[in-house]
């Protein structure tokens, strides 16, 4: 059995090369990566006050305001074990690193999903919270 990745791309690339007994291998697998695929192609709007802070996410880029603008990357995105929410996104900068929790909770009329964002300033952690809206 040969199960090749050529590189990390999206689903809908991927090169593979398998025998017909290795379907019941590959087939759980990459249906587990699809659920994480789908959670990292959902798009979000979010922010807090007290202190202010904005964040906006795709599936690749996130662009976190607070209190300067730092650009970072989507490094991993996936849901809750065995669940859909919530959602958990890594995100790497040059400078700047924070997870990102958002759950399918109403945060306001508005906003249907709740953020809590773990971030850091220097040495200082910071834990905001905050309220989201999506564009799938």
């Amino acid at each position: 059995m040969i199960f090749q990745i050529a590189r990390l791309v999206p689903l809908h690339h991927f090169q593979t090369t398998y025998s017909a007994g290795a379907m019941k291998y590959i087939f759980p697998a990459l249906i587990v990566f699809g659920s994480a695929c789908a959670a990292a192609a959902q798009s979000f709007s979010c922010a807090g006050q007290t202190p202010d802070w904005q964040l906006n996410m795709d599936s690749a880029q996130a662009r976190m305001v607070f209190p300067a603008t730092t650009e970072m990357d989507v490094k991993l995105a996936t849901p809750a074990e065995g669940q859909d929410w919530p959602r958990a996104y890594t995100l790497v900068g040059e400078r700047d690193t924070a997870i990102v929790v958002i759950e399918q909770e109403n945060c306001s009329d508005t906003a249907p999903f709740r953020a809590h964002v773990l971030t850091q300033r220097g040495q200082t952690p910071i834990f905001l919270t905050g309220c989201c809206t999506s564009s799938e």
